[in-house]
């Protein structure tokens, strides 16, 4: 008797993988399903560059690949029969997902295994899942699982505490600035709603973490995989702490992301990451957002999403999880002030969420 899950990895980045991993990882939890980890190809975002990708930090054994070998093998086998006898195959899917109406994608499988028959511990099964659907709100459940699988690569885990314990003290705010292969602000034009792979302006950085410095004695951590004679202005006009050169950063950075007190996000899956991993607040950029029909609200998701809340969501003095701050805005709100000079300690008074598909409020 079989009964195993195992995620479909790819060459893009940890941020679009650890969905995938994590969507697994809920299903064999709630199906009564051994969780099979995958062998992780090359990756063109892991530097130095290694033949297996994020396998430097997650090495697969022999005994793994054999087992991920006959697995696949199954699947073919029995996609070409269209047969599942004597061993079930199903990759489970975003509109398989949808029937059941539940949230949490563990328990989402457990019923649409149930309704075929195939939820019996004595009944053999091979799933897989692959691919960001679902986004974040289905796998908040696995957030510490994904903490745990960050902190179990030993030397990941010796530099995290170390620059934890350099920056302990004061107010930490963790600046993402992704670069590398996105495409150059100059080239890309006038930002879009929506926009994908595109860099965010060096200035806005610059602007914000000045501001934020105006109101409190804080340490800035500065993530990023660009250059440092490309960050060299920001650089220059915050003086952060940074691991700029530093080998394998992919799960430091995340890790350092996770532990803030106020992300300063990018436009990108990894932020995303990092901010779903920390319940403290964060910045994003609101002109990539989509917007309502009022232009007040932006979504992460074109078509996805909650409704705007029907109170008054405008007043720039309260606490929130998410600012969603335009490129031009002067100066940045009296709720993000008022956090701040609490040292990190003030309620968040707005809870709405892009991870989660809520609107959030656009503040100029």
């Amino acid at each position: 008797m079989v009964r195993v899950i195992f995620p479909t990895v790819t060459e893009n980045g940890f941020g679009n993988n650890i969905i995938t991993l994590a969507k697994a990882h809920l299903i064999a939890e709630s199906c009564n399903l051994t969780y099979q980890a995958p062998v992780w190809p090359y990756c063109p975002h892991v530097k130095p560059a290694s033949p297996n990708g994020y396998g430097h930090y997650f090495p697969s054994t022999r005994t793994d690949k054999l087992k991920l070998n006959a697995l696949k093998l199954l699947f073919r086998v029995n996609r070409r029969l269209k047969s599942s006898i004597p061993i079930s195959t199903l990759t489970y899917g975003v509109e398989d997902y949808k029937q059941s109406g539940i949230v949490d994608v563990g328990e989402a499988c457990r019923v649409y295994l149930q309704q075929r028959g195939l939820e019996s511990p004595s009944r053999s099964l091979v799933l897989t899942v692959e691919g960001m659907w679902g986004n974040y709100l289905p796998i908040k459940r696995a957030r510490n699982w994904i903490t745990h699988l960050l902190s179990s690569h030993a030397n990941t885990a010796q530099r995290f505490e170390a620059i934890r314990n350099r920056v302990a003290g004061k107010l930490r705010i963790a600046v993402h600035i992704r670069m590398g292969d996105f495409v150059a602000r100059e080239a890309a034009g006038v930002m879009k709603p929506g926009e994908r792979a595109v860099r965010l302006p060096m200035e806005w950085y610059i602007r914000v973490c000045q501001q934020i410095r105006e109101h409190v004695d804080a340490n800035f951590i500065l993530l990023s995989d660009g250059k440092p004679e490309e960050l060299k202005p920001f650089l220059d006009a915050i003086r952060p702490t940074h691991i700029l050169g530093e080998p394998y950063q992919d799960l430091l950075g995340i890790l350092l992301l996770r532990e803030s007190d106020l992300i300063v996000a990018s436009n990108s899956t990894y932020s995303r990451l990092g901010a779903f991993l920390n319940d403290k607040p964060y910045i994003w950029p609101a002109d990539t957002l989509h917007r309502d029909s009022s232009g007040k609200f932006g979504y992460l998701w074109k078509g996805l999403g909650s409704a705007v809340p029907s109170d008054d969501r405008s007043d720039p003095d309260v606490v929130r999880r998410c600012y969603a701050l335009a490129i031009n805005s002067p100066q940045i709100p009296g709720g993000l002030i008022k956090y701040l000079r609490s040292n990190g300690t003030a309620r968040i008074e707005f809870s709405e969420d892009l991870l989660y598909s809520q609107p959030v409020y656009i503040l100029r």
